[in-house]
């Protein structure tokens, strides 16, 4: 964001609205501001009006779910400023940096070096007015870019590509398709086997591409030898996942359909540090919490392994985002702002000073983590390697789930021969369902129709009868790519190897 980018990459989050005045004249100099604003940032993390100013640009860049983000930054940066501002003896900072003992003598919490103090003639009563304005301010930025607020502190946004976005974070390299196929090694070479049973390939569907991309970003999982039905391929393990719970007070009128997931270590797992407890989330979140936790498993994920910037983890990097052209997503203050903040603050991660967890960052990991994952009415899940199967309506590979809602098992279910690329079923439940509601069921990851061969076979079908009939058309429809859902109450189950139950 600290970059200009070009006018033509610009892609608003906010959906059209009446009335909109045409950007194409000023669009050049909202990109050099935004770009300006963001190096003041850098230089001046602490200063709540550098936050404010940009939360203003990227409002009038139609990206309200950034401005929300930059606002509340500021809202957090007001509150703690004037929450200090009663205590005897203290001065505030050039900048906002720190803040040092009245006499000048001694600088303390001093984070961000080489300030100055600020001028010994502005009152208290002065700094505390205008930073009360700025709070009053960032406020109406705040909440004027929530589209239901006051009914709800909530909006709506669409996913799309931020212009901003360095190159290496929008395709998979071949250093990631190499781990990404390590992994599937160790994984499909258990139970005695001496080598792999299939692996990760680009142009999955060959040269042409697929939603956008260039085909070398299309992957797929491949056989490498012939496969019979029935035969087990793996038990994937997730990192990565979320439940809904009780609530605060065990409260359920939040929750959908009950009490919630039931599992007395949820949302916790064992490897878990005792200090990383979750289930302030689970209780802050009721409904958005499975969703909401997955996003923390993810930063947690990044800070346990080191890992600078969040899209270069591999558990992110590998994968695709779902942009939506058409249908909106609800943005939650609470959920999407006010806990993730909470849980990098946590984590250690200054959420003002460090760039790479910007409100973007966070925003693309959902926007990824939404097109990878797969759920039941409690509990929401990425699976590292079955996220990188595509979709098809007649798959040779199904599905299962342990019950602890972590791991999946993954079997053959016909025959495949070397070389054959491996489906799954996103959501087994409508499997045997008509064409349009397995249609209606895939736009959640495709966002247009499923074109798999079964979809495209029925249709022609349904197209020649009413052509027959009444002398109709056919409509086009469209592929898919990784994830799924399930309830297995309903579905005939393979035989899975018992350490998943």
């Amino acid at each position: 964001m600290d970059t200009p980018f070009a006018t033509t990459d610009w892609q608003p989050t906010r959906p059209p609205e009446p009335g909109d005045i045409d950007l194409t004249d000023r669009l050049p100099a909202l990109i050099s501001t935004l770009a300006a604003q963001t190096k003041a940032i850098y230089r001046h993390p602490y200063d709540p009006q550098c936050w404010l100013q940009r939360a203003k640009t990227l409002a009038e860049l139609r990206y309200p779910e950034l401005a929300v983000g930059d606002a509340h930054k500021a809202l957090l940066l007001c509150r703690t400023l004037l929450s200090r501002m009663g205590e005897g003896g203290w001065k505030l900072g050039y900048r906002k940096g720190f803040w040092m003992l009245e006499d000048g003598c001694e600088g303390v919490g001093e984070k961000t070096g080489g300030l100055e103090s600020k001028d010994e003639d502005e009152g208290v009563a002065e700094q505390e007015r205008r930073i009360t304005d700025l709070q009053s301010e960032a406020w109406r930025v705040e909440v004027g870019n929530l589209c239901k607020f006051p009914e709800a502190e909530e909006g709506r946004y669409l996913l799309r590509r931020y212009p901003w976005m360095r190159a290496e974070h929008r395709v998979r390299g071949d250093a990631l398709l190499a781990l990404l196929n390590e992994e599937f090694a160790a994984r499909t070479s258990l139970r005695g086997r001496r080598s792999p049973l299939c692996e990760v390939r680009r142009h999955a569907f060959g040269l042409s591409g697929a939603d956008g991309r260039e085909s070398h970003d299309v992957l797929g999982v491949f056989a490498l030898e012939d496969l019979q039905d029935g035969a087990f391929l793996m038990v994937d393990r997730s990192k990565t996942w979320g439940c809904i719970g009780p609530g605060l007070g065990g409260s359920v009128v939040n929750l959908r359909g009950g009490e919630g997931c039931a599992n007395p270590l949820h949302p916790n797992m064992p490897s878990d540090d005792a200090a990383d407890d979750l289930r302030w989330v689970r209780g802050r979140a009721g409904v958005y919490a499975a969703d909401v936790i997955t996003l923390c498993r993810f930063l947690l994920c990044c800070k346990k392994d080191g890992v600078v910037h969040p899209l270069n983890h591999p558990l992110i990097a590998r994968l695709t985002p779902l942009y939506r052209r058409k249908k909106g997503r609800v943005v939650s203050l609470e959920a999407d702002f006010a806990i993730p903040v909470a849980w990098l603050q946590h984590l250690g991660i200054d959420v003002f000073a460090n760039p790479n967890y910007d409100t973007w960052v966070l925003f693309e990991i959902k926007a990824r983590e939404n097109n990878n994952s797969w759920s039941d009415p409690l509990h929401h899940c990425v699976s590292p390697l079955f996220s990188l199967f595509n979709h098809s309506c007649e798959p040779n590979v199904t599905w299962n789930t342990g019950k602890d809602c972590i791991a999946l098992g993954i079997a053959l279910q016909r025959d495949v021969k070397a070389g054959e690329q491996l489906f799954v079923f996103y959501d087994q439940y409508v499997e045997d369902q008509p064409l349009e509601a397995r249609r209606d069921r895939m736009w959640r990851w495709l966002e247009d129709d499923c074109r798999c061969s079964r979809c495209v076979r029925e249709a022609a079908i349904k197209a020649a009868q009413s052509n027959a009939e009444w002398g109709g058309g056919v409509n086009g429809s469209s592929g898919g790519d990784e994830k799924g859902s399930l309830d297995w109450d309903t579905a005939e189950k393979p035989v899975f190897p018992e350490d998943l139950w």
